[in-house]
């Protein structure tokens, strides 16, 4: 084709190299015929912003998802350190019934209801301390409890804990007693004495059966027990433990030492004298605190009654102050008990020794026994009187005082006469 047909071609259909002849024009009729939408480029930058909104959306969630185990964690422990133990404190866990098999629990001197609750829930007695202590507050007898050693049972109610606490037979008898009044020799006797069966008759004297030569030398090793500063004589420990073991019911776990058993006696003796004042009030009454001892178990061993004790320590105090000898019987009769002689033998006023009061003046060497709080308290504060002699004015043990030796005289033959106990 010639250059002029090529251009005369192509001027009447510009088109139709691209779009083909006019019979496939009505193809396009309904294309848009406005100018093409514009397409927009995206950037780097955007991609990249919108990559990091993406991540944090992803963060965002992850977090979302840990706080939110954290507050589950959280309320759980809420749950467990709070909640449940406000609930139980207000519905405490209790078993029922009697219990079964046997649990020996053991109750300490001054051991509270806290106390007692906590020791039967570590032996798996009672389900809860709590438990024990509802009971335990809403009966006054509780306060009764003894210390010692008792046979109860595993998984019992609290209330038949209790119960079993309260009952006298439930006691395993290894107890031991230290009465008011009681002397060395008495002492020895309990911590010997082997632990008493089931079925021991009533009054058999029971112990923890401690080796009889190992507790004589733990009495006789009196200044590794120490004794209160106080009560030195002349600067230099008592001879003997006599007056420094307190009347109580101790209780000794299995293979208790007798120093050991000793020691927490001297304690009991030294925190009363603390809580009473007893060491201090011996300056008034012109004594050393271990004068005022000795007044004491004297007071302890010549009177029945409480009313008396302070009234025999003002006899000794005037008789003292009086430079009279204080033939006191329980002097002589302590001397024959400590060497050995029989009560039938023993005449008080010919008793040889330093503790004879009818032969030798002033004190006995040491206490001649171990006074109880009652009369620890008469020998601190004496009654005020000028009495110089006293006796038994009936036979119950009350005492008659006077300051008249006829008097007396004659109160002592009416004693012999009615056999009130009178020598």
């Amino acid at each position: 084709m010639r250059q002029r047909d090529r251009e005369s071609t192509t001027d009447s259909d510009p088109h139709g190299l691209l779009f083909g002849s006019g019979d496939d024009a009505g193809l396009f009729e309904d294309a848009p015929t406005g100018p093409l939408p514009r397409v927009e480029r995206v950037s780097r930058s955007d991609l990249r912003s919108e990559r990091g909104q993406r991540s944090a959306r992803k963060r965002n969630g992850r977090l979302f998802a840990i706080l939110g185990g954290l507050i589950v964690v959280v309320l759980a422990v809420a749950t467990w350190l709070v909640v449940l133990p406000i609930y139980h404190y207000f519905n405490p866990s209790d078993y029922s019934g009697e219990g079964t098999g046997t649990v020996i629990v053991e109750i300490q001197a001054n051991d509270t209801a806290d106390d007692i609750g906590t020791e039967l829930h570590d032996k798996g007695v009672v389900a809860s301390v709590k438990a024990f202590t509802d009971v335990a507050k809403n009966d006054e007898r509780s306060q009764n409890i003894q210390p010692g050693a008792y046979k109860l049972r595993s998984h019992m109610s609290a209330k038949s804990a209790l119960a079993l606490l309260l009952d006298p037979t439930s006691r395993v008898n290894a107890d031991v007693a230290v009465t008011e009044g009681a002397t060395l020799q008495n002492v020895l006797d309990r911590l010997t004495a082997p632990p008493c069966a089931d079925n021991a008759p009533a009054g058999t004297v029971c112990g923890p059966g401690m080796d009889k030569a190992a507790v004589t030398a733990a009495l006789d090793n009196v200044k590794a027990l120490g004794l209160p500063t106080d009560y030195l004589v002349d600067g230099k420990t008592p001879t003997s433990l006599e007056g420094f073991l307190y009347p109580a019911t101790y209780f000794f776990p299995e293979n208790t030492k007798p120093a050991d058993a000793l020691q927490q006696m001297v304690t009991e003796f030294t925190d009363a004298v603390r809580r009473t004042d007893f060491t201090a009030a011996s300056q008034a009454n012109g004594l050393t605190p271990y004068q005022q001892l000795i007044v004491a178990s004297i007071a302890q061993a010549e009177a029945k009654y409480p009313e008396d004790f302070g009234k025999v320590a003002r006899v000794i105090l005037n008789r003292l102050a009086d430079n009279r000898p204080l033939q006191i019987d329980a002097t002589s009769s302590y001397e024959c008990k400590r060497t050995g002689v029989a009560s039938s033998k023993c005449i008080y006023k010919d008793v040889p020794g330093p503790y004879n009061t009818y032969a030798n003046d002033g004190l006995p060497p040491t206490p001649i026994g171990n006074p109880g709080a009652e009369a620890l308290a008469g020998a601190a504060a004496p009654d005020k009187g000028n009495w110089l002699f006293y006796v038994n004015k009936d036979a119950a043990g009350h005492l008659f005082f006077t300051n008249s030796e006829a008097a007396f005289t004659r109160a002592a033959e009416k004693c012999r006469a009615h056999n009130w106990g009178c020598g």
